[in-house]
């Protein structure tokens, strides 16, 4: 993100009077979406009770959960050779044009959730080609075959073709994930997809979707894993690629890389390839500097820490801001909606799900606990970051226009949206949006009337002492220190 003034942010401003700040009326760009994906975890909670696995597709999509507006769909390999079993998703292929459609029901039942609750966007994603289209017949450590490219589209085409047929309409695909890397130590499924072969990827995949009626589905790439990653290889391949045959451009971002950097990532990916950017991954994050894992500006890097509180879900509004302000995506995806990383024994300490801890991960919205299978414990855990991502999801509406916001204090940042439709929220219609994030540990009190969009209807805000509370018009707002608070306006 725009670095805030580490200290500042830190130790919060507290401001007796309203502050002065504007929106721009300079259109950014067009947001499309903001989700998580479904993987891993489906393969353990499909083991839960019926009613705990209606809770978590409701907690993720239905209304009274996150609304989620992007759901990703892994597309399993087989996951032959990976060592960890909830990582090793089954594949439907059998051989070329035979499918077994029963192969992952785990999987297509959290698919059809998000299908039954409306998610707009639904993106088929691959880790590893069936092991026939791999050069080690195995779902990890090897390398996507030449020879086996237009097998390995017509396959991807048909997968879609068929859940088109079940009522489930994917409007994106992605055939790559981190394609430098093999995955060799075959902790998940991977394969590697040369920055000579992405180009042929893309084009023969679109051909392929495109002769079986489906030329509404887009089709994503690379998946880089950072911008170390990307930047050098993508003029290799991008300008390869046939003019309309790539929908977005998708990156991850886990070499938590500076603005300038990101700034250069989007600007390169649009540049090559005429089309919008997507961050489409991120998880496992925790301030570089273990002395500021208490400040949510601080910059961040990778590794093993679990944060349910404002810490990590602002930690995360972090990543969402830099991609929406500095790479300027049209889209955000967290990484897996929920997770077994929760670093402690939630049956035996109860409290530990709702405070840190070093040993687990920052890569769920909610989480369970890992040992269910011996236990009997399959009670689900909301983090803070699932009430950020609701904000998002709930007020930045599919085809909304951002607006940078200026004026702020230095330890609040915040972003407005626009709407050429209006929206039925819970405190009345609005068009307009305005999501700020108090990174600070004493309140901001701001005047809605500032930002210029309309009539302010009321809001909703997420704190350190609240999920989830909406609230009416006023002349001033209070912004909770460590919280994000949205402004809705008609």
């Amino acid at each position: 993100m725009v670095r805030l003034t580490s200290q500042l942010a830190f130790l919060g401003v507290s401001c007796a009077t309203a502050l002065a700040f504007s929106v721009s009326s300079t259109p950014g760009q067009v947001i499309n979406g903001v989700g998580a994906s479904g993987a891993w975890w489906p393969n353990d909670v499909f083991q839960f009770p019926a009613s705990v696995r209606e809770q978590a597709a409701e907690l993720l999509f239905g209304p009274s959960g996150a609304g989620l507006t992007s759901y990703r769909f892994n597309v399993g390999g087989g996951g032959v050779g990976v060592s960890n079993p909830t990582r090793a998703p089954p594949t439907f292929f059998v051989s070329p044009g035979v499918y077994n459609w029963s192969a992952d029901p785990a999987g297509v039942f959290f698919l059809q959730k998000a299908a039954h609750f409306n998610v707009p966007q639904l993106t088929a994603f691959v880790n590893s080609a069936p092991t026939t289209m791999t050069t080690n017949g195995r779902s990890c450590g090897g390398n996507l075959v030449d020879g086996q490219i237009q097998a390995y589209a017509t396959y991807l085409a048909d997968v879609i073709a068929h859940f088109k047929q079940q009522g489930i309409r994917f409007t994106h695909v992605s055939p790559m994930n981190e394609p430098d890397d093999t995955f060799g130590s075959c902790g998940q499924e991977g394969m590697q997809v040369t920055p000579q072969q992405r180009a042929n990827v893309v084009n023969t995949l679109r051909s392929a979707l495109d002769a079986q009626g489906l030329q509404s589905v887009g089709i994503m790439a690379d998946e880089s894993s950072s911008t170390g990653n990307f930047l050098p290889e993508a003029s290799q391949w991008l300008p390869q690629v046939r003019k309309g045959a790539l929908a977005a451009v998708s990156h991850h971002q886990y070499g938590f890389n500076n603005d300038a950097s990101v700034a250069q990532l989007g600007a390169v990916g649009r540049n090559l390839s005429g089309v919008d950017t997507w961050f489409s991954e991120i998880c496992c994050f925790k301030a570089a500097n273990s002395a500021q894992q208490g400040n949510p500006a601080a910059p961040l890097t990778y590794g093993s820490t679990y944060e349910p509180t404002m810490v990590g879900a602002l930690q995360l509004g972090q990543l969402l801001y830099q991609s929406f302000t500095q790479a300027q995506d049209a889209h955000f995806d967290f990484w897996t909606a929920l997770s077994g990383g929760i670093g402690c024994s939630p049956l035996n300490n109860p409290s530990c799900a709702t405070n840190a801890n070093s040993d687990g991960w920052n890569d769920g919205l909610v989480y369970y606990d890992p040992d269910f299978a011996s236990n009997g414990n399959t009670a689900l855990y909301r983090t803070k970051r699932l009430f950020l991502m609701k904000h998002f999801a709930n007020f930045i509406w599919l085809g909304s226009t951002r607006f940078a916001v200026s004026g702020l204090p230095s330890n609040v940042v915040g972003m407005a949206f626009k709407n050429p439709s209006q929206h039925s929220t819970p405190v009345g219609n609005a068009r307009s949006s305005l999501l700020l994030m108090n990174m600070g540990s004493s309140a901001v009190s701001v005047q809605p009337s500032q930002a210029g969009l309309g009539n302010f209807v009321g809001g909703a805000v997420t704190s350190p002492n609240t999920d989830w509370q909406t609230f009416g018009s006023s002349s001033s707002v209070s912004l909770p220190g460590l919280s994000i608070t949205t402004l809705l306006f008609e």
